[in-house]
């Protein structure tokens, strides 16, 4: 089985391409059989259908792009050097940073507020394997659409898009919590007139909008952008609330509307940005 689905238009007509890293929902059986957590707790940190929503941009000309398998098994938006010694056993050789430290390295060690994943740590040969067989073939395939975008356009604009949980209200202490946060690294990963744009986009069709903030993009938005030489990475998050039930992780009665509003978004923003 290949770890992402590839959705392409019958003739790509933009240089936008939209990459969902988190929206995953096959479970490997080993990995269920190692974890002590349910089914419904392991899928918390699942950007529950953000592929679903953004796939109707494949008929406006864009690439799509999204992971077969979930978060919890291997984080996309981590470096490959993200490993967690709390978790791998045997570890010598990995990257000490603040989101290996919380347990959310490439190979997550908790999940939906800090509950352990594993009853016991798993082997490097595990976690060399997921990475070998998951996570390279990915982010492989993420850079040849981005380099072959690049080259059809002289420009690309990478939009990779997530869902936010609306109890990170209480984590962050933060009660206006926006329905869409677009993040670029404080500046860095794209340019300004390109976020500014989609900011008032969302902000016409009635979404309330932030920038950096909770989010200011990952390991994928600082990985991918070269804004000087017309490489540009904008991370999106939607609030999940807004289309689905957080609780059932179902889809709430509010999923077309959402999704035909969000489109609408992009149906607008790739029709600018054609002649940008």
């Amino acid at each position: 089985m290949s770890p992402f689905e590839l959705k392409l238009p019958d003739y790509q007509t933009s240089c936008v391409v939209f990459n969902s890293p988190h929206s995953g929902r096959y479970y490997p059986k080993k990995f269920l059989e190692m974890t002590k957590l349910p089914l419904t707790r392991l899928r918390s940190s699942e950007d529950l259908f953000v592929d679903e929503i953004f796939s109707p941009i494949v008929n406006l000309g864009s690439i799509l792009m999204a992971a077969i398998f979930p978060r919890s098994y291997v984080d996309l938006n981590r470096d490959h050097m993200e490993l967690d010694p709390l978790l791998v056993r045997d570890l010598t050789d990995f990257s000490k940073t603040p989101k290996v430290l919380a347990g959310l390295g490439v190979i997550p060690r908790v999940v939906d507020m800090q509950r352990g994943i594993y009853s016991k740590k798993i082997s490097k040969k595990e976690a060399q394997e997921r990475i070998d067989n998951f996570y390279f073939p990915y982010h492989k395939k993420l850079g040849e659409v981005i380099s072959h975008t690049h080259t059809l356009f002289q420009k690309v604009i990478l939009l990779d898009c997530h869902s936010m949980p609306s109890n990170i209200i209480k984590n962050k202490l933060n009660n206006d919590l926006a329905d869409v946060v677009l993040g670029d690294c404080f500046g860095s990963s794209c340019e300004n007139s390109i976020l500014l744009l989609l900011q008032k986009l969302f902000s016409d069709e009635g979404f309330r909008v932030d920038i950096n903030k909770p989010f200011s993009g990952g390991f994928i938005t600082k990985n991918y952008s070269k804004p000087e030489q017309n490489y540009h990475v904008i991370q999106i998050e939607f609030l999940r609330s807004l289309y689905c039930n957080e609780r059932t992780l179902e889809y709430s009665p509010t999923f077309s509307d959402f999704q035909f509003r969000v489109v609408s978004v992009f149906q607008q923003f790739l029709r600018i940005i054609s002649n940008f």
